[in-house]
């Protein structure tokens, strides 16, 4: 049997679910809103791909080597405006050239040149920073002759 007490209880029991309610839609409107913001803002960054190839194979030493850079995204679209660093050094001795300044010829082509003054082993670096794409770098083994 209900006893009068609980009678009395019960709506008051409603009453309080019902103010729990509203409370926690308008938490989870919140939190909802404050991921959509965040998730706007947040850039991610988009692979890429880059080939680097020499403009003269062997290289010679006391010559410029010419280096040639193309990037592309993953559909093979050129990407343009992009900052593109080269540099070489020995890998048998502690020498490195001047970093040199690249330029872009075309849509997604990349030129710089390089004097590697002296015959043995090298390495030339190319790293590549694009707006939107991840940041990207190969490292390309020669032998100057």
């Amino acid at each position: 049997m209900i006893s009068n007490a609980e009678l009395r209880q019960a709506p008051r029991k409603a009453e309080l679910e019902m103010r729990v309610r509203p409370l926690f839609w308008i938490v989870f409107a919140t939190i909802c809103i404050g991921v959509l913001a965040l998730a706007s803002l947040v850039q991610p960054h988009v692979p890429a791909s880059i080939q680097v190839r020499l403009g003269q194979q062997p290289p010679q030493a006391d010559a410029l080597t010419t280096v040639l850079v193309h990037i592309t995204d993953l559909q093979g679209v050129p990407i343009e405006q992009a900052r593109v660093l080269s540099r070489a050094n020995m890998t048998n001795m502690d020498m490195q050239v001047v970093p040199s300044h690249v330029s872009e010829v075309a849509p997604g082509n990349y030129l710089a040149q390089l004097h590697l003054y002296m015959a043995g082993p090298w390495a030339i670096t190319v790293s590549v920073q694009a707006e939107g794409f991840a940041s990207l770098q190969q490292v390309v083994l020669v032998q100057v002759v």
